[in-house]
């Protein structure tokens, strides 16, 4: 993890996948306890899509948070997670 001026950085690629989601989920759910409008960015070996799904399905945190995806050149995929403006 890495922490940058408006953010954080999440690289999972290292991580044990059975650990991937619970802990970007553990960050987010900070995040709103906090009321933090930083964003996050999650860069994963895999298409995370179903992250995506999965933040607007959890009832902590509906509707809070916006997601963007896309594939780097070198194969990596790079989420943006960020903090929707009220």
């Amino acid at each position: 993890m890495a922490q940058v001026a408006n953010g954080l950085v999440i690289d999972l690629r290292g991580v044990t996948p059975s650990m991937r989601r619970p802990l970007v989920f553990a960050v987010i759910d900070r995040m709103v306890d906090l009321e933090c409008e930083d964003s996050m960015v999650v860069i994963c070996d895999h298409d995370p899509s179903g992250l995506g799904y999965q933040l607007d399905l959890r009832r902590e945190s509906r509707g809070m948070f916006e997601f963007d995806c896309d594939q780097r050149l070198d194969g990596a995929w790079v989420a943006l997670i960020r903090r929707r403006l009220r």
